[in-house]
């Protein structure tokens, strides 16, 4: 009898484990798998940093740049989260009024020319300009210390002034037998119509 239960209990206990290695059961101490260290436990939400990630440069308190990160003079340089800088464009000045365009027309009113300093003495005139142009040229001071030079410039002076007023410049052609009265002339001319243009 005790035999029989023998043999009934080992083939109970064989069909079981047979059953159990059919079914993927296996001992308690086999099965365990390895547990993560914690440590190697990923944060929930984050993906994992790769291996050869850099770390992240250390926070700078006084926020003074590390030697060989100086940036460009005229700029500045913030210090951002975590320790990074941020370098910004300097700011721009305030323009300022432009310069004032040149005049296209002269202004009405009257100019004197520079003294030109000629052969026998001086030449200077002044302009009246109205509604833009040359009105009357006036002659302030001409050679006079010779009789010849006095003769000269009296049919050389009107002569002179009629062809300035007709071409509104001092581009004019200079008078025969008054060279340097006409040389003179012109120069003087050219600076009281800059003048004119400049005021």
């Amino acid at each position: 009898m005790r035999r029989a239960l023998m043999a009934l209990m080992g083939t109970a206990a064989g069909t079981v484990l047979l059953v159990g290695t059919k079914a993927g059961f296996s001992s308690p101490a086999s099965d365990a798998a390895p547990q993560p260290r914690a440590a190697e436990s990923p944060i929930p939400g984050a993906s994992p940093a790769p291996a050869d990630a850099a770390a992240p440069p250390a926070a700078n308190p006084s926020g003074v740049p590390a030697p060989g990160n100086t940036p460009a003079p005229g700029t500045k340089t913030t210090t951002a989260p975590a320790g990074t800088t941020k370098t910004t464009a300097p700011a721009s000045k305030p323009t300022t009024t432009a310069p004032k365009a040149p005049r296209t027309t002269m202004k009405d009113g009257t100019f004197n020319g520079n003294p030109i300093y000629v052969e026998y003495g001086n030449v200077e005139l002044s302009i009246v300009v109205s509604g833009g142009k040359m009105t009357d040229v006036k002659v302030l001071d001409a050679p006079s210390e010779h009789s010849r030079s006095v003769q000269i410039n009296n049919s050389a002076l009107p002569k002179l002034r009629s062809e300035a007023l007709s071409a509104q410049s001092a581009d004019i052609d200079s008078v025969s037998g008054a060279t340097y009265t006409s040389s003179g002339y012109k120069l003087s001319l050219q600076s009281a119509i800059d003048r004119a243009f400049q005021a």
